[in-house]
């Protein structure tokens, strides 16, 4: 009752568009700030002049953010790519060709999941080929579809399509409808059940893979809560939201330590009807 906490968002994924909601965060004076980054760098500055002003700043989906108390990750980003390339390659017969979209190159999370997906192919599918270099959809759904579609025409033999982003999978399942080539094409990736429920039951994909953001929200909103009340977090801290409690932390490369819970959630047609109306 004693945080008053709300949450904005720019009418783009531009990144400059982010730094200028965080400037007038600063401006504002608020306690802290929590971003999830469309381009972790491009906010390093914003993120020093708000801490130069006292304010704690955080991150979610940027394990290599500068400049913040915590990063805040849902699980593993390597590993979460690992498993779902198993899920993939398992209804592929772990062979034939497939492709990886990325919302934006410059997402650090899509591409790690990528990196953990190509590493999985490498050690374990070596039957598995990538079509062609990853493809930037912009967290567009219309581009998702168009990019599907010039793909499938591309590579007639492709079987499968792994987005990153929750634009991905629906446009991918779209464009294979309308190709008539369920059953020989399927999308696979990050998504929440409400954006492609309809895709996994017409077969057009196969499965979802995702953290509950709710969940992910108020972990990072609690780290901030804990900073701010002088409370010290360390590992096996609880977060208060399944998955988060018991923590890990790891350093990144500059120094800003990275929380991880244990919170990916698997969604295919077998399971959709428990995630309708999820609690």
């Amino acid at each position: 009752p004693n945080v008053n906490a709300y949450q904005i968002g720019a009418d783009t994924a531009d990144p400059a568009a982010q730094v200028a909601l965080v400037e007038d965060l600063i401006a504002k004076g608020v306690d802290a700030i929590l971003v999830v980054p469309n381009d972790p760098e491009s906010l390093v500055p914003a993120f020093k002049k708000a801490n130069k002003a006292g304010i704690l700043t955080f991150t979610h989906e940027a394990s290599n953010q500068k400049q913040v108390s915590f990063d805040i990750e849902a699980f593993d980003n390597i590993a979460y790519g690992r498993h779902m390339m198993d899920i993939m390659a398992e209804w592929m017969g772990k062979e034939g060709k497939w492709q990886p979209f990325v919302g934006h190159l410059t997402s650090t999370t899509h591409n790690e999941w990528v990196d953990g997906e190509e590493m999985q192919a490498k050690e374990k599918y070596p039957n598995l080929v990538r079509a062609t270099d990853r493809i930037e959809e912009k967290e567009n759904q219309q581009i998702s579809l168009e990019k599907s579609l010039e793909l499938l025409k591309t590579y007639p033999d492709l079987k499968a399509i792994m987005g990153s982003a929750m634009s991905t999978v629906p446009g991918a399942a779209q464009a294979i409808e309308e190709k008539g080539m369920i059953g020989k094409v399927a999308a696979f990736g990050t998504c929440l059940p409400s954006v492609a429920g309809d895709y996994l039951e017409s077969g057009a994909a196969k499965s979802i893979h995702f953290w509950v953001p709710a969940d992910a929200g108020y972990a990072t909103a609690m780290a901030a809560y804990k900073l701010l009340k002088g409370e010290e977090i360390k590992e096996g801290t609880n977060l208060g939201r399944p998955g988060y409690e018991s923590i890990i932390i790891k350093k990144n490369k500059d120094g800003v330590p990275v929380i991880y819970g244990q919170a990916w959630m698997d969604v295919n047609k077998d399971n959709l009807n428990d995630w309708k109306k999820p609690n």
